[in-house]
């Protein structure tokens, strides 16, 4: 990896402020102290235009140049992975590696405020793993006053080892369409099932008919991963119960195989019902449109990327999600994979997943070429 003495020379801080955010984390919508914290940090690198009323525990920090030029939004995830029932909370997807690289940036920046040509918005987004926290900050003006021009976006990524960044023109991450299912039957003796109209037959109907309906041996494009993941009804051996509850998810990486998708699942989920005498109640949760960088931006990328490290994968995509892809759909721009995937492998939202000091620094020696591209 190629990283200049600028970016080398923040390591003392990435240390503290990537140990002070793994120690603190927070769910969505509930990122107080990381909040506290971000701006604190801001504040004593001496920027003032800091706007933490835009959504919940969200914070845009805007420097502005001496010179005109393009606005450039960088944008970094806050909360943290829910990792059981009990609702305990660990970073295992990387946010805070991506708050700690949005930081040594923020950094760079100011100290570099007189060569800036534009205008550059440092996005601190809530909520990412839950409710699509992006959806709200560009419903509530993100993207607005002064108006961005180009996004951008790093997640760091355990399928990829260390020293690796994809950059892919077009989709990058799929989709994510979560839904529960209510299948309402007819109760009873489970010795008279003559009598009764049973819900888990009919979920065991539909669990199988989507597992049938799921293209996943066809080129990404067209590909649609779908299924039940969970299912939960009755209580005791001799009764039928009146209701079955079902989750499950629908991911594609094709905004048209996606409409289409949640179409037919919908279709088959209460025709199968229907069919056996029941009715299914089917609702669509939080939802998050395929990531698709726009191909100029991910084409420069790639070049900027060739500088920093020694493997550009250009073809690389996921059918993870994430709700930068509601920025995505409004101004051009790119999410990048940054490899910290190392000697033995890790997954994300496990409990062993952590991400090393390189990733950091690829990541923020990443979005300095963006600003020396775009903004110097």
């Amino acid at each position: 990896m190629n990283i200049e003495k600028i970016v080398e020379d923040l390591k003392p801080q990435m240390k503290i402020d990537k140990e002070y955010l793994w120690n603190h984390p927070e769910k969505g919508l509930n990122e107080f102290k990381t909040s506290e914290y971000i701006l604190k940090r801001l504040k004593e690198m001496g920027y003032a235009d800091i706007n933490n009323n835009i959504y919940a525990t969200g914070i845009i920090a805007t420097l502005k140049g001496k010179e005109e030029g393009p606005c450039i939004l960088f944008r970094t995830d806050m909360d943290a992975v829910v990792m059981d029932e009990t609702g305990r909370t660990k970073h295992a997807c990387g946010h805070d590696a991506h708050m700690t690289i949005m930081l040594s940036l923020a950094k760079i920046l100011i100290d570099n405020k007189d060569k800036i040509k534009g205008t550059v918005k440092l996005l601190f987004q809530p909520d990412e793993e839950g409710n699509a926290g992006a959806k709200f900050m560009v419903q509530n003006g993100a993207l607005e006053n002064p108006k961005v021009d180009k996004a951008f976006a790093i997640h760091v990524w355990g399928q990829l080892k260390e020293d690796t960044i994809a950059i892919k023109e077009g989709t990058i991450m799929a989709s994510s369409d979560p839904f529960d299912v209510i299948i309402h039957g007819k109760g009873g003796h489970a010795a008279m099932p003559e009598n009764c109209i049973d819900p888990i037959y009919i979920a065991n109907k539909i669990g199988i008919a989507l597992k049938q309906m799921a293209k996943i041996d066809v080129e990404p494009e067209k590909r649609a991963v779908l299924g039940i993941t969970a299912i939960s009804g009755g209580k005791t051996n001799n009764v039928i119960p009146d209701k079955v509850y079902m989750k499950g998810i629908c991911r594609t990486n094709n905004n048209e195989v996606r409409k289409r998708s949640k179409k037919e699942l919908l279709e088959k989920i209460e025709t199968i019902a229907k069919d056996m005498g029941g009715k299914a109640e089917v609702k669509f949760l939080v939802e998050y449109p395929v990531t698709v960088n726009s191909k100029k931006e991910a084409k420069e990328l790639q070049e900027l990327a060739t500088k920093v490290v020694e493997n550009v994968d250009t073809t690389y995509q996921t059918t993870a999600s994430e709700d930068f892809s509601y920025y995505l759909e409004k101004v051009p721009g790119a999410m990048m994979l940054v490899g910290c995937g190392r000697d033995k492998f890790h997954a994300q939202h496990s409990e062993d997943f952590n991400v090393g000091e390189n990733a950091i620094l690829i990541g923020t020696q990443m979005f300095y070429e963006i600003v020396k591209k775009y903004l110097m």
